[in-house]
């Protein structure tokens, strides 16, 4: 008779993966690259993309930078939606509709996961680049990404 036992060991996990590491960064992001609070989803996927690799990244900073005019091809934060639902449900965002456009404003909630977070210096690696980017007007990114037509 063979006797098998199993182990159950911890399996590490990044944090990158964590929803309330997103949501950390989504907070940030809406603070730190939108007008008066606010983003467009196009803006949050965008800049979720640049953090991804330091060559995206360097493509988005040369944008908000306006050392290039163009975007090479990005693409959709997956699990966004996620994120979003876990910053709503929290209250730490809302949804607004600003010229007939869906965006997500932080709200004060959401400020001060921020400010704590700033306070306590986490997570400054990200922090400090999404600062980095500023901010980024509507028209600079609809225009990066005029260029792109579907076939």
């Amino acid at each position: 008779m063979i006797n098998i036992q199993l182990d159950q060991k911890p399996t590490s996990i990044s944090i990158r993966y964590n929803g309330y590491y997103k949501v950390v960064l989504l907070l940030a992001i809406i603070g730190n690259c939108g007008y008066a609070k606010k983003a467009s989803l196009e803006l949050i996927h965008i800049v979720f993309w640049s953090l991804r690799n330091d060559t995206n990244y360097q493509v988005l900073l040369d944008l908000s930078n306006q050392h290039r005019n163009t975007l090479t091809p990005w693409t959709f934060e997956h699990g966004i939606d996620e994120v979003l639902a876990l910053g709503l449900i929290n209250g730490y965002i809302e949804r607004v509709i600003v010229s007939q456009t869906l965006e997500i404003k932080l709200t004060e909630k959401g400020n001060d996961i921020i400010s704590a977070i700033n306070q306590f210096e986490l997570f400054q690696d990200e922090m400090q680049r999404i600062k980095a980017l500023g901010k980024i007007p509507k028209n600079r990114l609809n225009n990066a990404n005029r260029n792109w037509k579907l076939i």
